[in-house]
C-alpha cells in the first residue's frame, strides 16, 4: 500500500537528517499503536544508507542487537554489541571519524520496562555526542505514551530536558483515509462509513486488510473473518494497544470506556456504570482525556467554558467499535457464539455509524470552515429541548453558521428552515450576540 499523508512530519524528519552535520540531535516520535509511526520513519529514510532501525525487545538490549547483526556490520561495527555500553563505545569511534550515523529505537519503552538504569547511559552518551558536535541522530519511537512521557518529560528522568524535538503523531484525518478507499476502488460513501466505523484512522489495519485481499470485500466478510472469535485478526488489538497504558486500573478504565461506547456520556452516569464513586471520577478522567487522548469533553457551545453542562465522547471510531461490540460481547465470543455476536453487531451498527458520521462531518467543516469563528461545537441538553449538531459562532461579526447532519435522504429545504428557527431560539452564555445573522447547511452521508 502506498504511503498516505504525513507531509509535514516527513519534512520534519528530513530536516532532522539534514542538520546532523552541525551536531547530534536527540528526537522522538510518539503515537499509539497502529497509527503509522514506523511506516513514517521508513518512508522518510528509504534512501538513507547510514540509518539503523532497531525494534526494541523487552529486557537486555543485546537481544535487540542480535536481530540486526548483518546491518550492524554494514554500518561499520566489528562485532555485535552485547549491551548498551559496547554499542555506544563502538558508535563513539565511528562518529569521531566524522561518519554520520542515525539510530531509530522503535518501541523504545520496552528497554525500560524492568529497569531504568540504561537511561543514564543514554544520558551520558547523548551529552557527550552533543558536546563533541558529532554527526548523529538518535530517535526514540514508542506507543506507550505514559511511560515515554515519564522517560522524556519528567524532571526526575535522566533524559529530562535533552530532547531537541518531538513529533506527537496524531490520527490521519478522514479525508486521507477516504483517498485510500478510492485508490482501492471503494467508491460508495456507505462503504467508506462502515470501514471507518470499524477501523478509524489506524492506517495499519487497512494495510492488513489489503494484504489479505479483504479491503474490497463485504462488511459481513470483514466482520466474520477479521473480528469474530479470538482467532480474528483484530479481536485483541485494543488489549495490545491499551493494556500497557491502563495497568492496574484497567478494570476501571474499561468500565468507563465501555459505558461511553454504549452512549452514556454524562460524568455521573459514567461513574455509576463503571462502578466507581462520582467523587473519584476526577482521578481517572484526566488520564483518558489528557494523557492518552482517547476521549474528549464536549461542552454545549451556548455555555461558558467552565460549564458542568458537558458530555464525554470517544475520539476514535475503532475504539468506539471495540468497546461497544468486542469487549461488551467478550463472554459470548469466548463461548464460541460468534454468529450471535455478528447478528447483534449488524443490527446495532447503524447507530454507531450515526455517531461516526458526525465525527467525519465535523472534521470536514473544520478543514474548510465557511466563516471565521470564535467558538464551535454542538448544542445539547438545552432547556427548550433544542439540539443542534454543530455551530460556528463569530462574536465580532455577530454571525452564526449552523449544521445539521442527516444520514438518509431528507427534505433539505424543510430541515434547513427548522434548523434556522431553532438557532434563533438559542440563548448564548459563551458569547455576546445581538440578533445575529444566521446561516445553515444540511449535510448528509453523500457529503463525506
Amino acid at each position: 500500500m502506498k504511503f498516505y499523508g504525513r507531509d509535514d512530519e516527513l519534512e520534519i524528519i528530513k530536516n532532522w537528517i539534514k542538520t546532523i552535520d552541525r551536531g547530534t540531535l536527540f528526537t522522538s516520535i510518539i503515537g499509539r499503536r497502529r497509527i503509522g509511526k514506523t511506516r513514517l520513519w521508513l518512508e522518510a529514510t528509504q534512501t538513507i544508507s547510514n540509518s539503523l532501525y532497531l525494534f526494541c525487545l523487552p529486557g537486555n538490549i543485546g537481544k535487540t542487537f542480535d536481530q540486526v547483526d548483518a546491518y550492524l556490520y554494514e554500518l561499520g561495527f566489528t562485532s555485535v554489541p552485547k549491551d548498551l555500553t559496547q554499542f555506544f563505545k563502538a558508535v563513539s569511534v565511528m562518529l569521531s571519524k566524522n561518519q554520520p550515523l542515525i539510530f531509530f529505537f522503535d518501541e523504545v519503552q520496552n528497554l525500560f520496562l524492568d529497569s531504568s538504569e540504561d537511561l543514564f547511559l543514554f544520558q551520558r552518551y547523548i551529552d557527550e555526542f552533543k558536546r563533541k558536535n558529532y554527526p548523529c541522530l538518535i530517535v526514540f519511537c514508542g506507543s506507550i505514551r505514559s511511560l515515554l512521557n515519564k522517560i522524556l518529560f519528567e524532571e526526575s528522568s535522566p533524559l529530562f530536558g535533552r530532547l531537541d524535538h518531538n513529533i506527537q503523531l496524531n490520527p490521519l484525518p478522514f479525508s486521507i483515509i477516504k483517498q485510500l478507499f478510492i485508490d482501492n476502488n471503494i467508491t460508495s460513501p456507505e462503504q467508506h462509513l462502515r470501514l471507518y466505523t470499524m477501523f478509524g484512522a489506524n492506517i495499519r489495519f487497512y494495510e492488513i486488510l489489503q494484504q489479505f485481499g479483504w479491503l474490497e470485500e463485504s462488511i459481513s466478510l470483514i466482520l466474520k473473518k477479521g473480528w469474530m472469535g479470538f482467532t480474528g485478526l483484530f479481536s485483541d488489538e485494543l488489549n495490545k494497544m491499551l493494556h500497557p497504558e491502563l495497568k492496574k486500573s484497567s478494570h476501571v478504565y474499561t468500565g468507563m470506556l465501555s459505558s461511553i461506547a454504549k452512549g452514556i456520556q454524562s460524568a455521573n452516569e459514567i461513574a455509576n456504570v463503571a462502578g466507581i464513586n462520582t467523587t473519584s471520577l476526577g482521578n481517572y478522567l484526566p488520564y483518558l482525556t489528557d494523557s492518552l487522548d482517547l476521549i474528549e469533553k464536549e461542552i454545549s457551545v451556548t455555555e461558558k467554558a467552565n460549564s458542568k453542562n458537558s458530555r464525554y465522547v470517544i475520539k476514535d471510531p475503532f475504539i468506539y467499535f471495540w468497546y461497544r461490540y468486542i469487549e461488551q460481547n467478550r463472554a459470548l465470543l469466548e463461548m464460541g457464539q460468534a454468529n450471535s455476536v455478528f447478528t447483534r453487531i449488524v443490527e446495532d451498527m447503524p447507530n454507531l455509524e450515526g455517531r461516526v458520521l458526525e465525527m467525519i462531518l465535523k472534521q470536514k467543516i473544520l478543514e474548510n470552515p465557511p466563516m471565521d469563528f470564535d467558538i464551535a461545537g454542538p448544542v445539547f441538553k438545552n432547556k427548550n429541548q433544542i439540539e443542534i449538531d454543530y455551530l460556528l459562532v463569530n462574536e465580532k461579526a455577530n454571525r452564526i453558521f449552523a449544521f445539521e447532519f442527516k444520514r438518509g435522504q431528507v427534505n433539505k429545504k424543510r430541515e434547513l428552515n427548522k434548523l434556522l428557527y431553532n438557532v434563533s431560539q438559542l440563548h448564548f452564555k459563551s458569547v455576546q450576540l445581538n440578533t445575529p445573522f444566521i446561516e445553515g447547511r444540511i449535510l448528509s452521508l453523500k457529503d463525506i
